[in-house]
């Protein structure tokens, strides 16, 4: 089961195509469904004891034809995420090739020290 955070709530579906449809989140116009990279953001889940809950949304689940682009949206997250969040995240990039996923880049993004305050 895939879940994943959209507007403020953990909702689940089979997978991201079937999130992106209740969402409303539109695939890129040049979507090349065999062979595309996305650059993940992933929510920490007490129950699973995993990072297990994809945030959809403006940071969240971007999906790129080209690596570079994909690449340089990972490294740009990673250097903003920190400031922005309250939690630690993770962050993932994959390649999606005829059905499968190849994990490519990874990163534990941690929230600044006393974000959540005192």
């Amino acid at each position: 089961m895939y879940k994943y955070f959209y507007n403020g709530d953990i909702h689940s579906a089979r997978d991201f195509f079937e999130a992106r449809l209740h969402t409303g989140i539109p695939l890129p116009h040049s979507f090349r469904s065999f062979s595309h990279y996305v650059v993940r953001f992933w929510k920490w889940d007490p129950s699973d004891e995993d990072y297990s809950v994809e945030v959809l949304g403006e940071s969240g689940h971007q999906i790129f034809n080209n690596f570079d682009e994909a690449l340089n949206c990972f490294n740009s997250l990673a250097e903003e995420l920190p400031a922005l969040i309250l939690e630690d995240a993770k962050l993932e990039l994959v390649h999606y090739h005829m059905g499968k996923i190849y994990p490519l880049e990874s990163k534990i993004v941690m929230s600044p020290p006393f974000a959540g305050g005192c």
